[in-house]
């Protein structure tokens, strides 16, 4: 089993369920807040 698909199966362990119920952690929001910088 390689660490990046362990990775991969804890990140959607963790995050999927605050995504679906409207949660998200500072690093997607720090993410987000990037993205809508570089839009302008």
């Amino acid at each position: 089993m390689s660490y990046s698909y362990l990775l991969e199966v804890t990140d959607t362990i963790n995050h999927r369920p605050r995504k679906i119920m409207g949660y998200t952690t500072p690093a997607e929001r720090l993410q987000e807040e990037l993205a809508d910088l570089q839009a302008d």
